[in-house]
């Protein structure tokens, strides 16, 4: 026995269309019609439980009627399932009208399994949905009875869509709305990235060439540092005596008159009783400036 997930377009041998887990068929109209045409065409469709809607009509089923819950039913001579004589399961409902149809299984003298001819093909149909569940096919009467269906016509074919199994539900339909909406938005994005990497909207901008690195930052730093622990004065003292000392290193550089200027400067600076935040920076830099030309 084949399991399959689709109808095929063609076949002749026998299509077991079961019921789904509340016990009735139900397909939409296409399925429907494509099932009754391959029935027409040769194949045998072996009905589990009362067909609502559409799989009836198309496949010109006598509806039912309920005639009491019973565990059993009972084979009837000259069917082609002559081997069966008992059959379990719980049947509830018996086919009504069933002029031309073969009686197959009874219960209290009415039909709950009924063969009839769509077609070139046969439709076996069976009130009972769980005549073929693995509990009762256990039983030795209803595996001979599924043997006498299913056997007649090979290959034999499970409709298992109509349990839901192949509605063909992809991962991106479980997802909730927001998902949807974060993954677009995320795809925009990514998409506005790419096109900005590819096409330029705006002329390029030219960047400002670095300034070279010294340490004014440093000595403004140290300046501010000095001045709120008021000791600009003993900071600005001790710059200008390594200026002198520096100078009379290098009394020939000394002569120039703006290392001279600025000697004079800070002599000056040394003077001033609490210099402030800028005039301990100006020293400072005036000390920064003495000290590179005096050291060359």
């Amino acid at each position: 026995i084949r399991s399959e997930p689709h109808l095929p377009h063609r076949c002749s041998g026998t299509i077991a269309v079961p019921p789904n887990l509340s016990g009735t068929i139900r397909t939409n109209r296409p399925d429907a019609q494509r099932l009754a045409n391959l029935v027409r065409g040769g194949a045998d469709a072996v009905v589990l439980g009362a067909p609502a809607g559409d799989l009836g009509k198309a496949l010109s089923m006598p509806t039912t009627h309920y005639v009491g819950a019973t565990r059993i039913a009972n084979g009837v001579a000259g069917a082609f399932t002559q081997s069966v004589a008992r059959v379990a399961a719980n049947f509830n409902s018996a086919f009504e009208g069933t002029a031309g149809a073969r009686w197959l299984l009874t219960v209290r003298g009415r039909p709950v399994a009924i063969g009839y001819p769509l077609g070139r093909g046969r439709v076996l149909a069976i009130a009972a949905p769980d005549v073929f569940s693995n509990l009762n096919l256990a039983s030795e009467q209803n595996a001979w009875f599924a043997y006498d269906l299913l056997s007649f016509k090979t290959p034999v074919l499970f409709d298992e869509s109509l349990h839901g199994y192949m509605e063909g539900t992809s991962m991106w339909a479980v997802l909730p709305a927001p998902v949807h909406d974060a993954v677009w938005i995320a795809l925009g994005v990514l998409l506005l990235a790419v096109i900005g990497g590819i096409f330029r909207s705006a002329p390029p901008i030219a960047l400002s060439p670095t300034r070279p690195r010294d340490s004014s930052a440093y000595l403004a730093a140290m300046a501010s540092l000095l001045a709120r622990a008021r000791a600009g004065e003993a900071a600005i003292e001790r710059l200008s005596n390594d200026a002198q000392r520096l100078a009379r290193k290098r009394h020939s550089l000394a002569a120039r008159p703006d290392i001279a200027a600025g000697l004079d400067a800070l002599g000056e600076m040394h003077a001033i009783d609490r210099p402030s935040n800028a005039q301990v920076l100006a020293a400072a830099q005036i000390y920064a400036r003495l000290r590179k030309e005096l050291a060359t």
